[in-house]
């Protein structure tokens, strides 16, 4: 069934540039800190999967972050070191720094201590225990800023790099014990990274692009390499220390490894290149490494993901955190959300002829579709390759546009906050938004595209952030999620919106963030659900609609059911209304459908998952959204570089599955197709067959970005 798409490509969110990141070993959760201050909380125990969003302040800044145990510290300009609480993303505890503005910090082994360096010179020292933060102490004054710091295996010794000068520090007495001048022929040198190894060796990254290995007791040089062209800003050292890792200003990233050297009694070890690898072309500014995967991160605002060998590389774009859009089937508005303003748009209209059949005026083949999402730049994405040459579609046809695009109005957010969700009316007459302080609704009045009117409407009972909110049908209930609690408002175009009803989530769900709230339309048994899925993965259904009641009763929502927990988070989820089923892809990739009618698992799941082929479980990417075909039995499923379009009634019932059997990308029992396009922000149905794809093209983020460390390549790496 051919279907009519609005390609928007006219989404170009600024990309942030990531400053620091901190990856918590325990439960593979790596916290990101972007340029406008937001905090960004990534789960990496399986396809890497943003579960929290902590907004950014204007004028704010986070130079470093930290995690001890679950709790997430980070410090910056603001001369401050905030302890967050990751449950309801605000601040739970301030301490001010002797020093003003913080550079650094570093938590201990232990994770009873942590220690922040700043401006002036000063380590504070606090003690992280009993869930509280303790002044301990202040080290001794030193001259000049400290830029980084870094504990050793024991928390015994804390080193730090400035101007300079690398100082050793006892942690038990505050008193450096060793001082390491850097400077090479007086020139000034800054020590930008630091890593301390368990036979203390210090590791130091400077502005002069050296790489250099100190002896931490002596003080002495062991071994130096000019590694880069430029400042190198992070180096990574893996657990077994066989593998160093740094890059910086020149973005290559460069490879040591630890070899035996010497025979017979007198042996030793010494750190040697390996391989380096050109993955990035903008600053890279932090590293970790989570098992044999290392993490990059920088200027781009990429999250980074490779490996050697094999050589593979996985990159998250810098995009808006969903939701990012909403659609008005009714009258083609499209509401794209920026960091602090939004925007409504009336999408354009095709034409037809006298028999009213749509006017075709151009047909693009697959293989000008695969050109155009070429990167020959850097090494290779590693993304659905092969079904990209297998697919044998014919190609796309570009409709005529008679009326193009065109922008309505721009909202901008009350002192200039950056937006946590918005929502738009399935009618189109209100916009709905929330910042970390304010939630506002405007009214909107687009018949007349010459005099577009919006008006402000009161909000009653509503004042806290909400991290999710989505209209009903009707477009009269407006449901938000607010710090535990699901609240449901009857929106009124004259009177605003009131909240009539707080249903307390705590019952059902452990987390007080919401990953995912969904409310569909009216089943053929006159019943209308509301799905919200929490940032620890469990999933709660209440529903409306029984008429028993009456009109009040039926406007009120009932707990209806809360499923199994699972060991990962939903990566989306939508209720089929055809069926009355709930279907939730999870970040593992596994697929289950839940009959809503009998609360029970549908054995249609199991025989999907058993159904797929194996490139859909070994995807490295989650699954952002998923929604049913307005008008056949398919689900329609959305990444970030791909649709995957789903049969959900095999082809061939008659034909056992076979364990043997290789997998043919022409197979039509396989029930799956794939549309290759990158990047893919949004997509939504805005009639049985015509839908909206949301666009971010990789050339316009890097457009956006500063210059690039400009060098010549000889090796692609």
């Amino acid at each position: 069934m051919a279907c009519k798409l609005h390609r928007v490509r006219y989404y170009n969110p600024k990309p942030e540039p990531i400053n620091c990141v901190s990856f918590n070993k325990a439960n593979k959760t790596l916290a990101v800190a972007r340029s406008d201050a937001s905090i960004e909380i990534w789960d990496l125990n399986y396809a890497p999967y943003l579960v929290k969003l902590i907004p950014g302040a204007e004028n704010a800044s986070v130079e470093a972050l930290g995690w001890v145990n679950d709790r997430l510290l980070s410090t910056g300009l603001g001369g401050a070191l905030l302890e967050w609480d990751v449950n309801t993303l605000s601040v739970k505890n301030t301490v001010i720094l002797t020093g003003y503005a913080a550079w650094c910090l570093d938590v201990d082994p232990n994770n009873t201590l942590i220690a922040v360096g700043t401006e002036q010179g000063y380590i504070n020292l606090y003690s992280v225990e009993y869930d509280d933060i303790v002044y301990k102490k202040l080290f001794d004054k030193q001259e000049g800023r400290i830029m980084c710091c870094k504990f050793d295996k024991t928390g015994k010794v804390l080193v730090t790099g400035s101007i300079n000068t690398i100082r050793v520090w006892n942690v038990e007495t505050g008193h450096a014990t060793c001082r390491i001048s850097v400077s090479r022929r007086g020139n000034e040198m800054i020590v930008w990274c630091l890593a301390v190894l368990s036979d203390n060796v210090v590791v130091s990254g400077d502005s002069q692009g050296r790489l250099t290995f100190w002896d931490s007791v002596l003080g002495d040089q062991i071994e130096s390499y000019t590694t880069h062209k430029s400042n190198i800003l992070s180096i990574v050292v893996s657990d077994d220390e066989k593998n160093l890792y740094c890059s910086g200003v020149d973005p290559v990233i460069m490879n040591f490894v630890k070899v035996s050297k010497g025979s017979g009694k007198i042996t030793g070890a010494q750190w040697v290149k390996n391989v380096q690898r050109n993955i990035h072309e903008h600053q890279v500014r932090a590293l970790v490494l989570n098992g044999d995967k290392l993490i990059s991160v920088g200027a781009d605002g990429y999250l980074t993901l490779s490996s050697y060998p094999p050589k593979w590389v996985m990159r998250i774009p810098p995009m808006i955190p969903a939701v990012r859009s909403a659609v008005s089937g009714k009258n083609k508005l499209l509401l794209l959300r920026y960091s602090n303003h939004l925007e409504v748009w009336k999408l354009g209209t095709y034409g037809t002829n006298e028999n009213g059949n749509v006017i075709i005026t151009d047909v693009q083949s697959q293989q000008n579709v695969d050109k155009e999402n070429d990167n020959t730049h850097l090494e290779q994405d590693t993304a659905i390759l092969d079904y990209k040459k297998g697919n044998k579609s014919s190609g796309t046809q570009k409709l005529k546009i008679t009326d193009k695009p065109v922008k309505l109005i721009s909202v901008k957010s009350k002192k200039n906050k950056q937006i946590v969700s918005c929502a738009l009316s399935p009618d189109g007459q209100f916009v709905a938004y929330s910042t970390d302080s304010d939630v506002r609704m405007l009214k909107l009045e687009t018949e007349d595209e010459s005099n577009i009117s919006l008006t402000k409407m009161l909000i009653s009972g509503l004042s806290s952030m909400c991290d999710r909110m989505v209209f009903s049908e009707d477009s009269q209930t407006l449901l938000v999620h607010s710090r535990g609690e699901l609240k449901v408002l009857h929106v009124d175009a004259q009177a605003g919106a009131t909240v009539v009803q707080i249903i307390p989530t705590d019952k059902y769900l452990k987390s007080k963030t919401a990953l995912h709230l969904h409310v569909c339309e009216k089943t053929r048994s006159n019943v209308r659900y509301v799905v919200l899925s929490d940032s620890a993965g469990g999933v709660a259904v209440w529903r409306a609609g029984c008429a028993a009641g009456g009109a009040a009763r039926a406007r009120k929502y009932d707990h209806h059911a809360t499923l199994p927990a699972y060991r990962c988070v939903p990566a989306a989820l939508t209720v089929d209304t055809a069926n009355e089923t709930l279907i939730i892809a999870y970040v593992d990739q596994k697929l289950v459908e839940y009959d809503l009618l009998n609360k029970k698992f549908s054995e249609w799941g199991s025989a999907a998952q058993s159904a797929l082929p194996a490139q859909w479980a070994a995807r490295r990417t989650a699954v952002a959204s998923v929604c049913a075909h307005p008008a056949a039995d398919k689900l329609v499923f959305q990444d970030e570089t791909s649709l995957w379009i789903m049969n959900k009634k095999p082809t061939n019932n008659n034909e056992e599955p076979s364990v043997k059997k290789k997998f043919n990308k022409n197979d039509s029992s396989m029930n799956l197709k794939i549309i290759p396009i990158k990047y893919l922000a949004g997509f939504h149905w805005i009639g049985d067959d015509e839908a909206v794809t949301l666009e971010i093209l990789p050339e316009n983020i890097v457009s956006q970005l500063p210059p690039a460390f400009v060098t010549k390549r000889h090796n692609m790496g």
